[in-house]
């Protein structure tokens, strides 16, 4: 799901505008009859402009720049689990074509029919994998439904 720009905590929006709006949907996702069956990968599509004293790895020429945060929600995540490795975006494709595709992988340039290139994931060792964040012989916790704080609609004055 990706939002529309006056949820999406970029300037010169509300970070809370954002908040209330993931919130929301996350609660309706756990609220629902799937919830057992359930993971949410929450992150974000660049690192937010602020100060990270972590120097990004050198993979190729440019880099993989700043981190980005994310968060895995579901009833098989490890509680209180922080994951240290280096991880691309693609991790959470791998994660998906291994755990409902049987190892099938995807080309985004097709998509979404099978990759003629099986093994290009398995290539990059920073890529990084995402099932070691979650614990499926635990029993599933329940949801945590959080309150949802409303947002107001006045925009910050831009400084100039």
């Amino acid at each position: 799901i990706v939002p529309n720009d006056r949820v999406s905590e970029h300037p010169f929006h509300l970070v809370s505008a954002g908040q209330t709006y993931v919130t929301g949907l996350i609660n309706a996702i756990m609220a629902g009859p799937q919830w057992k069956s359930t993971a949410i990968f929450l992150s974000w599509d660049d690192w937010g402009g602020f100060y990270d004293q972590v120097v990004p790895p050198r993979v190729d020429g440019e880099g993989y720049g700043l981190r980005v945060p994310g968060l895995v929600i579901s009833p098989y995540a490890k509680r209180g689990y922080i994951d240290h490795q280096t991880l691309s975006f693609d991790a959470y494709n791998k994660f998906i074509e291994n755990d409902f595709l049987g190892g099938q992988r995807l080309n985004p340039r097709t998509d979404g029919r099978p990759d003629p290139r099986p093994g290009i994931r398995e290539k990059n060792r920073l890529l990084g994998n995402l099932a070691r964040d979650f614990n499926f012989s635990q029993r599933p916790r329940s949801p945590v439904i959080l309150p949802v704080c409303p947002a107001t609609d006045l925009l910050p004055t831009p400084i100039c």
